[in-house]
Order: C-alpha cells, then sequence, then structure tokens
C-alpha cells in the first residue's frame, strides 16, 4: 500500500510538471505595433515617401501606411521579413526583420536598406509624343526596361491603362518583347502610341506597371525623365 501511494505521487509530480511545462508554451496572445512616423522613413529606411509593403508571412503581421506612417501589427507568433519600397517602384527599398514573442511584443532584429538596387524601371530613351487636338498622330514608339524584376505580357497586349496621363483619344499597344536573359522573362517592351488626341498635353509621360504584369505582387511607377513628354497642341 505504502509503494502504491508512493507511486501514485510520483505519478501526480509528474503529470504537474507536465502541466506546467505546457503552460509554458500557452500563448497568451495581445497585439501590438511597431511603427515608422512618416518625418522618420527618410532618415531610417532611406524612403522618402513610403509605397509598398509586403510580409512574407501574413500569419505574423499585418503591415499598412497610414498618413506616411508604416505600422507593422503583430497577429500571432514567429519570425517574418517586411520588405517596404519607395514610390518609384522599389528602386529603393528596406526589410525588417522581427520577431514576435508570445506576448505579441515585437523585437526588430535587423533593418536592411538597399539603395536602387531591387527594380530600376525606367523609360529606355528620349521620346516625344507629337500631334494636335483632332488630328490622327504619327504613331510614336515608347521603350520601357526593368531591371530586378521582368514584364508579364503578350504581343499586340493593350497597355493603355499603363499610361496615367495620356491623353484621351490615344491608345497604347505592345508590338515587341525582349528579353536580355530569356531564363528570367523579358525586362523590356517595345510599345506603339496612336490615336487621335482629344485634349492637349505637354506632361512628362507617366507609367504603372500592375502588379499582375510586373512580375511582382504591386505596382511598379516608372521614373519619369524630362525629355520623355507629351507635346500635344490646340
Amino acid at each position: 500500500m505504502k509503494n502504491t501511494k508512493i507511486l501514485l505521487n510520483g505519478f501526480l509530480f509528474i503529470l504537474s510538471l507536465i502541466i506546467c511545462t505546457c503552460d509554458d508554451f500557452s500563448e497568451i496572445f495581445e497585439t501590438s505595433e511597431y511603427r515608422i512616423l512618416s518625418g522618420k522613413t527618410l532618415e531610417i529606411l532611406n524612403i522618402d515617401n513610403p509605397r509598398y509593403v509586403f510580409s512574407e508571412n501574413k500569419d505574423v503581421a499585418v503591415i499598412q501606411i497610414e498618413n506616411g506612417d508604416i505600422v507593422i501589427t503583430s497577429t500571432g507568433k514567429g519570425r517574418t521579413n517586411v520588405y517596404i519600397g519607395d514610390i518609384v517602384g522599389l528602386s529603393n527599398q528596406a526589410r525588417i526583420m522581427f520577431y514576435v514573442e508570445g506576448t505579441g511584443k515585437i523585437v526588430i532584429e535587423e533593418i536592411t536598406v538597399f539603395n536602387g538596387k531591387a527594380v530600376n524601371p525606367n523609360i529606355k530613351y528620349a521620346v516625344t509624343v507629337n500631334g494636335i487636338v483632332g488630328n490622327e498622330i504619327t504613331q510614336t514608339r515608347v521603350d520601357l526596361q526593368m531591371n530586378g524584376t521582368h514584364f508579364i505580357v503578350t504581343l499586340d497586349m493593350d497597355v493603355t491603362s499603363w499610361f496615367t496621363n495620356l491623353p484621351a483619344g490615344l491608345s497604347a499597344q505592345i508590338f515587341e518583347i525582349f528579353a536580355f536573359d530569356p531564363s528570367n522573362g523579358p525586362n523590356e517592351v517595345y510599345i506603339n502610341i496612336s490615336g487621335t488626341p482629344l485634349s492637349a498635353s505637354s506632361e512628362e509621360i507617366k507609367i504603372t506597371v500592375p502588379g499582375a504584369n510586373s512580375g511582382r505582387t504591386w505596382e511598379v511607377y516608372f521614373n519619369t525623365r524630362a525629355d520623355a513628354r507629351f507635346n500635344i497642341t490646340k
């Protein structure tokens, strides 16, 4: 009987250890946030105007931009990387590596800044789209180039929507696709602008490639250049 009691007490002791150990791993979770104020983003991340945020582990973090502030809210326990880019198609970007503890506390492990080496989206050559309102223009070629990613496009694809300030009446269509390294996909597309403009414009050409066509999950904003513009007069 005495031995049985000793064995029972021993069993209860071991059971209590197991329960305590389980309690140690039980997650009492409270969300918290890490915020980089808009006035500090250039100083901390080398990004003047944050545009893109992306987390590789959405079970751990939700990221958003609020009035220029970058807000990371913990939603689970674990490690993740957050990628943040500026308004010029991620030509500047930063990676924030962090760990979320069981209490929801975010521990920043490292911030790595990349300067102009992620994506460099450019209108390749100087070009002027000339014309007169109400008259059909001479078809004009615009070449686009991206490094660090690739286009997802097809020949004869209508890309009018890429030109965010294209005068009404004009349209844009891909007529050639080029890949410097075919294994990585095409990094250049050649586009024809044609049609009859219905409004005047002297603006620089502005281009945004949607995420579905950029080889990324986000839009890519192309660098403007003073010698790539519209010259549509009345």
